[in-house]
């Protein structure tokens, strides 16, 4: 068995009872996301809108489900149903790494160069020794 795979095996047997009761609704539901207190959700699990909205939190800290910003607005759902909403939206996280490599190559492309942050301290610092 996978490390990954026993850990949340783990996670999710230590769950109180709603938590688990959402976490199984979500992963059962992979082409649905939910706002924080959504109403069709509580409807579907049972308990409050906060306590729901407290399982959604809990949950995503656990990394048992993901989170995704649209529109303003806070979109829970399992780990799939968000790795779709950002496929579709476009908005796909990827590697950190890659992310920060091609931030760099804009930013050389945009400076005809590559950036020397030495360079820039010292500019600074000097321009704020000025009287």
């Amino acid at each position: 068995m996978q490390i990954a795979t026993l850990i949340e095996l783990a996670h999710k047997q230590k769950l109180p009872p709603l938590q688990r009761k959402v976490l199984k609704y979500l992963e059962e539901h992979t082409d649905e996301v939910f706002e924080y207190r959504d109403q069709q959700l509580t409807g579907e699990v049972g308990g409050k809108p906060s306590s729901i909205g407290f399982s959604l939190w809990a949950l995503h800290k656990r990394g048992l489900i993901d989170k995704e910003v649209v529109a303003g607005k806070v979109y829970f759902g399992s780990i799939e149903a968000v790795r779709q909403l950002r496929s579709r939206l476009g908005t796909e996280k990827g590697d950190p790494f890659e992310r920060a490599f091609a931030n760099a190559n804009r930013i050389r492309e945009r400076i005809g160069g590559n950036l020397n942050s030495l360079e820039i301290l010292d500019e600074l610092r000097s321009a704020s020794e000025l009287p």
